[in-house]
């Protein structure tokens, strides 16, 4: 074998040497250096199109929904999604005060996979796992919790911040992704407004029909002469009684309701000179059947005059005292005092109630002009 010495090697001129400076060059470039084959990507990619909905916006309101709608960037399955609502958007995660997620109730989500469960193992994190995750087949994500408690300190905006992973919590999807959402005071907005009590009172002559019962001949409801604010009866015969009524009806928006008396201005309710027309024997307290007249002394119980309701369901004593026989004719006499004809405890709108009246003389009331007056009163309970 042949041996070169050192000084048999000859050294490459310089054309040469810039022959070979160039093909060396070339060959790094073409390949690329070999640590860039062991780099992986530091990050993940974000979330988009995230949104953070809550249904309340007053500070340290409770049992309060948040929703997270967000579209993911790949349709790897989703073992695991952590959501902490921090005080700032990126950093140390500070908790908000008094922020709590309670223990967090899934309403509804769009996950795909089965077995999922949801805990909290702070105050301020929302964690949901998937015991069998599946490929995602829509990128677009949407998580409504339930129950959740506002921060307390108002007028400030909060961030919420999501990571999926495909695991455990150790290998990311996406994110951390912020968004960010906002208390406001208490009230969120206070709003006030003044709503004026409203009470209409009307009173007309019952045109039709009967009250309490059906009557027939002189005994109908007298529709020809009576009036909104009179009852003209006319003159009395000895055989029958004389009916007549009025429809009575309340508008109010009083929060108890209502109560309308009937009373007379003077007791015996009709007078002609030194003579009178008594009031019926029924009291409004216990109503009774209507009964002729049979006193045998003038002015002794020789003529009644006496009233009726149709309502059932008076506020004082029995509520259908005036209709709970049959014959729907149970009258009371009046008093100074007055007594319940119609009533409510609730606001009403244009309730109506028929009250009626009833006169009737036998054949030794003396002859006169008998007049009096009705008193109804109508008063609302605020």
């Amino acid at each position: 074998m042949r041996h070169l010495s050192l000084a048999q090697i000859k050294r490459p001129n310089k054309k040469t040497a810039k022959m070979l400076a160039v093909l060396v060059l070339a060959i790094l470039l073409a390949c690329p250096p070999l640590v860039d084959l062991f780099v992986t990507q530091a990050n993940a990619a974000g979330l988009t199109h995230y949104n953070v909905q809550i249904n309340n916006s007053q500070a340290n309101a409770s049992g309060v929904t948040y929703t997270f709608d967000w579209t993911t960037s790949a349709t790897t399955a989703i073992a695991e999604i952590d959501i902490q609502i921090c005080t700032t958007p990126s950093g140390t995660c500070s908790a908000p005060s008094s922020f709590s997620t309670g223990t967090p109730t899934l309403s509804s989500s769009n996950i795909a996979g089965s077995s999922i469960t949801t805990t909290g193992s702070t105050a301020n994190l929302f964690k949901l796992n998937v015991g069998s995750p599946a490929s995602q087949s829509t990128p677009t994500k949407s998580l409504t919790f339930t129950g959740v408690h506002n921060p307390s300190t108002i007028n400030t905006t909060y961030y919420a911040r999501t990571t999926t992973y495909s695991d455990a919590g150790s290998t990311v999807i996406d994110g951390p992704t912020s968004a960010a959402f906002a208390v406001l005071d208490t009230n969120s907005i206070a709003v006030s407004a003044t709503v004026d009590p409203n009470f209409t009172f009307t009173v007309a002559r019952a045109v039709s029909g009967n009250v309490n019962g059906n009557y027939s001949g002189s005994d109908a409801i007298n529709v020809s002469t009576t009036t909104n604010n009179s009852i003209p009866f006319g003159t009395l015969n000895t055989s029958t009684a004389s009916v007549s009524a009025h429809d009575i009806t309340i508008t109010t928006n009083a929060g108890n309701g209502y109560e309308v008396t009937a009373s007379s201005s003077a007791v015996p309710p009709l007078n002609s000179g030194t003579d009178n027309i008594d009031s019926f024997t029924g009291t409004n307290g216990t109503p009774t059947t209507w009964s002729s007249p049979n006193g045998s002394s003038p002015d002794v119980n020789t003529g009644f005059f006496g009233y009726t309701s149709s309502s059932n369901a008076l506020c004082t004593g029995t509520a259908n005292r005036f209709t709970d026989n049959s014959s729907y004719q149970k009258y009371a006499g009046f008093s100074i005092t007055g007594g319940e004809v119609a009533c409510s405890t609730t606001p009403k709108n244009s309730d109506t109630t028929r009250v009626g009246w009833k006169l009737e003389i036998n054949n030794i009331q003396p002859a006169g002009q008998y007049t009096g007056s009705i008193i109804l009163v109508a008063t609302p309970t605020y």
